[in-house]
């Protein structure tokens, strides 16, 4: 299920916090047996209110906790993670996010910041986000995008950005808000500034050539 290596390093080198991402194939496991060189062996295993999910929701489930484990255990943490619905409860002390595309998982969790938010995208076809831009982002915010970046890969990138902010704000937030409540201020290579609620948060991001990360720190 889990593919190739598994990278522990921080792509966007943010002090104190601790990252672990893999590549994950769909399939029907319902546990997660492997190891970390430097880290040792993990186990993961799905709850039982999980097995009768289909194999893409226990796949994603069991790679992120899988991700999620090994950045708690690099910080020395206790690597139990429980469940709110869908969402993680972290032990104290502690925030966290996990985050998975098609093919695949990043956690990171840190015990210094206040909030982490997190989120990994397939990049969306230019018609598609035409389809879907609407509700997402603002004429004035589609003025933003850069010359010679694909509206489909700038709609991805607004789109995961306003996710990760959402996700890194949750524990605050009485209800999950509309996409357009968050407003592009800004975007330069490698970071975005969004207004929120008469706050700006910087939102770093990296592209590849079939998705894209965005994280929030506060």
């Amino acid at each position: 299920m889990i593919l190739g290596s598994v990278s522990t390093t921080n792509p966007f080198g943010t002090p104190h916090l601790f990252w672990c991402e893999a590549a994950f194939a769909t399939s029907d496991a319902l546990s997660i047996a492997q190891d970390i060189q430097g880290l040792g062996p993990f186990s993961i295993t799905l709850p039982p209110d999980l097995h009768g999910a289909v194999a893409k929701r226990r796949s994603e489930f069991l790679a992120g906790r899988f991700c999620a484990a090994a950045a708690l255990r690099q910080a020395g943490l206790a690597e139990n993670v429980g469940r709110n619905g869908r969402a993680p409860v972290w032990p104290a002390g502690v925030c966290g996010a996990i985050t998975h595309s098609k093919t695949r998982a990043i956690a990171a969790i840190s015990p210094h910041y206040q909030s982490v938010g997190l989120d990994c995208e397939m990049l969306v076809p230019q018609d598609r986000a035409m389809q879907l831009c609407a509700t997402i982002l603002s004429e004035d915010e589609a003025r933003f995008c850069p010359p010679g970046l694909g509206f489909g890969t700038f709609f991805t990138l607004v789109f995961s950005a306003k996710e990760a902010l959402y996700k890194a704000l949750s524990p605050r937030l009485t209800r999950v808000p509309p996409f357009l409540d968050a407003r592009l201020c800004e975007i330069v290579p490698g970071q975005m500034q969004l207004a929120f609620e008469n706050q700006t948060y910087a939102v770093q991001f990296r592209l590849s050539g079939q998705d894209c990360i965005t994280l929030v720190v506060a």
